[in-house]
């Protein structure tokens, strides 16, 4: 086991070094920033097309439970406008997860149960002990990955309008912190100007809340 880690890490390094030698990471930022300007120039000609149809792929991949929220979330930042994007994902993502948490209970339930077993026994007993709070928590600390929350939440018995209203409010902070990174990184992408204070603000506040939050109302539920 060992042998088969340290040869596993020392491949990563070899294929990392090659990835930064070979010059690959200014060609995949260059495919990036080109294809960023070409929907920036189709969204000021047709500005509520773009905004309806990443809206909907949002919901829909949500629904489905695709792990792709950290993209999006980003992509709408070097997109669109702050206020924008803000606006587009938060609400995408609060009914694409309620989307996913009514195909659970009504759909899929059975199997759900059986997937996600263990991290459905935690989060019902901490769903008929706290309630809303502690989807609140879960949204705030993301112990577990959002499309894991949305899927087994459907097992328990919280209400839907309440699922809703506390998923978008929990979601809010890390929304707004994820879209300005998207912003940011959009930014050092087409002027290189390189890494700046508050891109290093938002990328060590990204670590942090989820830990500082986890603290804080692991505490408080307790």
């Amino acid at each position: 086991m060992k042998k088969t880690k340290a040869f596993l890490a020392v491949l990563f390094i070899a294929v990392l070094t090659i990835f930064i030698v070979s010059g690959l990471p200014d060609t995949v930022l260059s495919l990036i920033n080109e294809n960023i300007e070409k929907i920036k120039f189709l969204k000021t000609d047709n500005p509520y097309l773009v905004e309806i149809i990443f809206f909907t792929t949002y919901v829909v991949a949500t629904s489905i439970s695709l792990p792709v929220a950290l993209i999006l979330g980003l992509l709408s930042g070097m997109i669109f406008d702050a206020v924008t994007a803000i606006i587009l994902v938060s609400f995408a993502s609060a009914i694409g997860a309620t989307f996913a948490f009514l195909i659970s209970r009504y759909l899929f339930r059975d199997y759900v149960e059986k997937k996600f077993y263990d991290q459905y026994q935690k989060i019902n007993t901490g769903f008929i002990e706290n309630s809303g709070y502690y989807l609140f928590a879960l949204r705030m600390c993301m112990v577990f990955p959002y499309f894991m929350v949305n899927l087994v939440s459907g097992l328990t018995t919280i209400r839907t309008s309440t699922y809703y209203i506390v998923s978008q409010i929990g979601m809010f902070p890390m929304t707004i912190i994820i879209i300005s990174l998207g912003g940011n990184i959009a930014e050092l992408i087409s002027t290189d100007v390189g890494i700046g204070v508050e891109l290093i603000f938002l990328l060590t506040l990204l670590g942090l809340l989820p830990l500082i939050s986890r603290y804080l109302l692991k505490n408080w539920l307790s």
